[in-house]
């Protein structure tokens, strides 16, 4: 019987240790970044998508069933791990997706009651504005009532802006 050659006895050992390495116990950050980027419809960089890479040096258990991702309110996305309970937040570039950022700005509210406002009133040789003050909460599109003083007359404008509002024609 042949005796096996002693380089076998130090290659082994270390083919054995890449094979362990390559099936890691953690989860791959470039696979979520990956399905970050499908469920936002962006990519990375790109207004509506991730602001930058998910950090590779995070070491996240791998998760033994599908990773669930789910929009916030506050401008990321939360990708989890139920059966783990491990979570992280991933912001959005320009702070939301496009979908998700038309849907909170009908929703939320960027002008106030008694907020001081710039009403603007644009026709097609001039524009004028000047200050307002609000006298109901409205959202972006709402036509909400305004006046210059407590004694002028109310106007309706409709909110264009925080802080801003247009000449209801």
């Amino acid at each position: 019987m042949p005796q096996p050659r002693p380089y076998f006895r130090i290659v082994v050992p270390i083919l054995s240790a890449f094979s362990i390495a390559a099936t890691s116990s953690f989860e791959d950050t470039a696979r979520l970044d990956q399905q970050v980027a499908v469920h936002l419809n962006a990519a990375i960089g790109n207004v509506g998508g991730a602001r930058a890479a998910i950090d590779t040096k995070l070491k996240l258990k791998r998760c033994p069933s599908a990773v669930q991702l789910s929009n916030t309110n506050n401008g990321a996305v939360l990708v989890s791990c139920p059966n783990l309970g491990w979570r992280i937040f991933v912001p959005i570039q320009g702070g939301q997706s496009r979908q998700q950022g038309q849907a909170t700005r009908k929703d939320e509210f960027v002008v106030f009651r008694n907020q001081p406002l710039t009403l603007i009133v644009k026709r097609p040789s001039f524009s004028i504005s000047y200050n307002v003050v609000a006298q109901k909460n409205g959202r972006i599109g709402d036509y909400i009532p305004v006046r210059a003083s407590r004694k002028s007359k109310m106007l309706m404008a409709r909110v264009s802006g925080s802080g801003s509002v247009e000449l209801a024609e």
